[in-house]
């Protein structure tokens, strides 16, 4: 896998910004999302969308079991360096978002493969044997112009570029959402752009917060409008409030 995306088209939005404009649309079932890594910093936010949406959530890591009872939410303690504590965690779950992540500096080389390649082969194999309908995986994106990673990336990357290849090939229907950057500032400050090109354009450091960059995740494990796709999100000003939810449908998909 060469990381290339898609196409040129990118489409502006901005995230929900209340709670009501989180209730869950008429149209849209109630259905149980499981969210691997689901204390971590990212997850989190994607548990308290699908939760404010009135979907099911199984929240499931490695520390879920020290989590508080919460209306909605099973917290369930498993690991996906250990697949085989992911398949009772993962029956009668219609969608998955992987949003587990380590960080490079603190972790040998090896534990970015665990998590970033295997985790996510054997996640989607699980997931397939127990009838997961959809599997939404948090990547990363950012190259140098001339196709190349920084140095210090260079394993982080490689190790999530084959975690994606390995979901493609994986036969479950998936979405790849890819951030260049995430940062802790407040989600709903600014548009969202959803981007099929690589390496992304100059002019950045470009930056997604953490909660619209779980919005987005939510969005794509609740529906079909973004399956077997890859994308960018970035974090850009605009004042069309949620046309990205709008753009998803018209996102290429990946060539098989």
């Amino acid at each position: 896998m060469n990381g290339l995306a898609l196409g040129t088209s990118g489409f502006l939005g901005a995230r929900f910004s209340s709670g009501a404009d989180l209730a869950r649309a008429a149209d849209e079932n109630p259905l149980t999302i499981a969210v691997l890594g689901a204390t971590g910093r990212t997850g989190r936010f994607v548990v308290e969308d699908l939760l404010a949406r009135g979907h099911s959530v199984r929240g499931i890591s490695r520390s879920a079991g020290q989590q508080p009872p919460r209306d909605g939410a099973t917290w369930i303690s498993a690991d996906v360096r250990k697949p085989e504590t992911l398949r009772p965690a993962l029956e009668d779950v219609d969608a998955l978002v992987y949003a587990v992540g380590v960080t490079y500096t603190r972790v040998e080389v090896g534990a970015l493969y665990d998590v970033y390649h295997t985790g996510v082969a054997d996640t989607a194999a699980v997931a397939r044997q127990a009838g997961v309908k959809r599997f939404v995986l948090l990547s990363s994106a950012g190259r140098l112009l001339d196709g190349e990673f920084p140095e210090r990336l260079r394993p982080s990357m490689d190790a999530k570029a084959k975690g994606e290849a390995a979901l493609r090939a994986s036969g479950i229907h998936y979405t790849i959402s890819r951030t260049p950057g995430l940062s802790d500032r407040p989600g709903g400050e600014y548009g969202i752009l959803l981007l099929q090109m690589d390496p992304i354009p100059p002019g950045g450091p470009y930056m997604v917060c953490r909660e619209d960059s779980a919005s987005v995740l939510a969005e794509c494990a609740v529906g079909e409008n973004a399956i077997n796709k890859t994308f960018t999100v970035i974090n850009v000003v605009t004042p069309e409030v949620g046309a990205w939810r709008e753009a998803l449908p018209y996102l290429q998909q990946d060539p098989t």
